[in-house]
């Protein structure tokens, strides 16, 4: 669902500093289905249009992260950009299933395991902080939570940071299974950083 994020990111790439800050303030206030939780004003705080679409991709997914954006944009005024974003009334939104309003925000998308809240909650931290990502690609090739191509992929990324990122792009189609691996993966590998997540 690359298509997804890049919807994102030029949605928020057309918003002004002062318009970013309200969207910021938006998405605190909006209600979210069960097993999702909101992103804290202190991770927004500061965030770029690239760093929140890291956010928004991280706590809601990508295909629910467009409509908890659409929605967060219409409480905004961007109309034209919500539109944009997830389709008019009565289109379809992006995955296919029809366009919610706020009220519905509550009930849309499946619920979370907690390895997934876990990945989700700290995706930024992930990415900036794990270091020697090739130990944990091939983890995760030998547990078949990545194949051969994925792993290959990833690692020719120019940067640790560049690699988590796209490692942690792959999460949607890992399953709960997939996300138990990484976790325990990264116990194993990191485990001061794991230490220190689990305490925020």
């Amino acid at each position: 669902m690359a298509g997804c994020r890049d919807r994102i990111l030029r949605a928020l790439e057309e918003l002004s500093a002062a318009e970013l800050r309200r969207l910021k303030a938006a998405l605190n206030r909006l209600p979210l289905a069960a097993g999702y939780s909101t992103i804290p004003r202190g991770r927004m705080e500061g965030a770029d249009a690239l760093d929140l679409t890291d956010l928004v991709v991280g706590y809601y997914r990508e295909g629910y992260g467009v409509r908890v954006l659409g929605e967060a944009l219409r409480r905004i005024q961007r109309l034209d950009l919500a539109d944009g974003l997830v389709g008019d009334a009565g289109e379809m939104a992006v995955g296919g299933a029809p366009r919610r309003d706020a009220d519905d925000l509550a009930a849309a998308g499946p619920a979370l395991s907690p390895a997934e809240r876990f990945v989700a909650r700290h995706r930024l931290a992930l990415i900036q902080r794990v270091r020697g990502v090739a130990a944990l690609l091939d983890r995760l090739e030998a547990d078949g939570v990545l194949t051969a191509e994925e792993a290959a992929a990833v690692a020719a990324g120019p940067t640790p940071q560049e690699q988590m990122r796209r490692l942690l792009a792959t999460a949607p189609a890992w399953g709960r299974r997939g996300h138990r691996q990484f976790l325990r993966a990264m116990r194993c590998l990191h485990p001061y950083l794991m230490e220190d997540l689990g305490k925020e």
